[in-house]
């Protein structure tokens, strides 16, 4: 009898062990068609976005590229012709839904794509951020047994695209340290048809205090920045960019073969004179009520340059590149430059070496009034004076502004900085 009453629980055991284990299986299935789905799902929508932050900061652009490249991939992954994206209106319960959002029918899927998008905790949408939400919804088949018959799978990715929608006027390249551009005093710098760049990822990568105030077109920043006292900064600078590559990392130094050497020069009291471009092993001093002209051409300086005093240096079509030493002008000094009009480096007119990590100090009453590029990609430029930059663009590791300097760069990007690609990347 009780071997018998064993056997029957046995029984019962296997049925329901077996029953387990189909239900688990049959679960299995559904489980991996929801994955499949938001797998799908969420390598379109990184196609997407990245295809959208291509066109910023056009959002109108963006959005049509993005839900274009939705459409082909949904197509070639379901081989079917590619679905026309059809705009729908946006069901108004979708909590990730922003004014700026517009919403499609791409086959069986409901496409949001949002740009300028605003991510939790930025002030402002920004218009260099795309996002894209895709839903579907997948049909079950044994989760029926249990009341549910379909659910709804949904992905999102949002892109950035650091294209600046204007001339790039200032990039300060440091990737990492704290006031890599800083104003102090009552500083001003002002930034005409053109952009400020800062790769710094520090808190406190831009810093401004005092009474300075910093004006540009457009202001991006990898990390954030940090307002003291009285100053202030126009417009919001945009947090939380991509590091933007180096606009002149490809532009090689000049060639010395052939140039004609010179020993270094100091020229001072009221004395007039007129230096050729080559190579000056030492350091230029012009002092006093010196006046030098700089005939055009390329000069290397082995042991930088100073300005001071009252004295003056001017030259068209020139490039300085300092190897060594530091460039300098003090007191009431004025350095007046324009660049070369053509060649490799046109539109330059400052190009200090890669392995130079001297700072550029203008300081004083200095008067800098220079047309071209100032390039120093491993020094820092440091304005106490009144400077006057046209046509031009400033390329440094770090920039400082003290005391009481009007910097005004009328943006301008020279040949070799032209046409660098968009910098793209997910952030989300």
């Amino acid at each position: 009898m009780e071997r018998k009453r064993s056997r029957g629980t046995s029984l019962v055991l296997t049925a329901f062990a077996i029953f387990a284990l189909l239900a688990t299986a049959a679960l299995a299935i559904d489980w991996g068609l929801i994955y499949l789905a938001r797998h799908q799902l969420q390598n379109f929508v990184d196609a997407a976005a990245l295809a959208g932050a291509q066109e910023l900061p056009g959002a109108a652009q963006a959005k049509r590229a993005a839900a274009e490249n939705y459409a082909r991939n949904y197509g070639e992954n379901f081989r079917i012709p590619p679905p026309t994206p059809q705009t729908i209106s946006c069901p108004p319960s979708d909590p990730d839904l922003q004014p700026t959002t517009t919403c499609y029918q791409i086959g069986d899927d409901l496409v949001h794509i949002t740009t300028p998008y605003q991510r939790t905790g930025d002030p402002s949408p920004n218009p260099n951020l795309i996002n894209v939400k895709a839903c579907r919804v997948v049909s079950l088949f044994f989760a029926r047994v249990l009341g549910v018959r379909q659910i709804r799978v949904c992905a999102k990715a949002t892109a950035i695209g650091s294209r600046p929608a204007v001339a790039r006027g200032l990039v300060v390249l440091d990737p990492s340290g704290g006031n890599a551009l800083w104003l102090q005093g009552n500083a001003r710098l002002q930034i005409f048809d053109g952009s400020v760049i800062v790769n710094s990822s520090a808190n406190n990568a831009l810093f401004v205090q005092g009474n300075a105030s910093l004006t540009a077109q457009q202001i991006a920043i990898v990390g954030n920045y940090q307002l003291q006292g009285n100053a202030s900064v126009t417009p919001t600078p945009l947090t939380g960019q991509p590091p933007a590559p180096d606009p002149l990392a490809s532009l090689p130094p000049p060639p010395t073969s052939g140039l004609p050497v010179f020993p270094g020069r100091t020229i001072g009291g009221n004395d007039n004179a007129v230096l050729q471009p080559g190579i000056y092993t030492g350091p230029i001093r012009v002092e006093g009520n010196a006046s030098v002209t700089l005939q055009p051409g390329i000069y290397i300086l082995r042991g930088g340059l100073l300005v001071s005093g009252n004295a003056r240096v001017r030259g068209d079509g020139v490039l300085l590149y300092n190897e060594n030493g530091r460039i300098e002008v003090q007191g009431n000094g004025e350095l007046r430059l324009s660049a070369p009009t053509s060649g490799t480096y046109q539109g330059i007119t400052i190009f200090q070496s890669r392995s130079n990590t001297q700072p550029l100090w203008f300081s004083g009453n200095a008067n800098l009034r220079i047309s071209g590029t100032i390039y120093a990609p491993k020094g820092s430029v440091h304005f106490e004076g009144n400077a006057d930059l046209q046509d031009s663009m400033v390329i440094a590791w770090r920039v400082e502004l003290q005391g009481n300097p009007r910097v005004t760069i009328r943006a301008k990007e020279p040949p070799p900085a032209a046409g660098e690609e968009v910098a793209i990347g997910l952030v989300e």
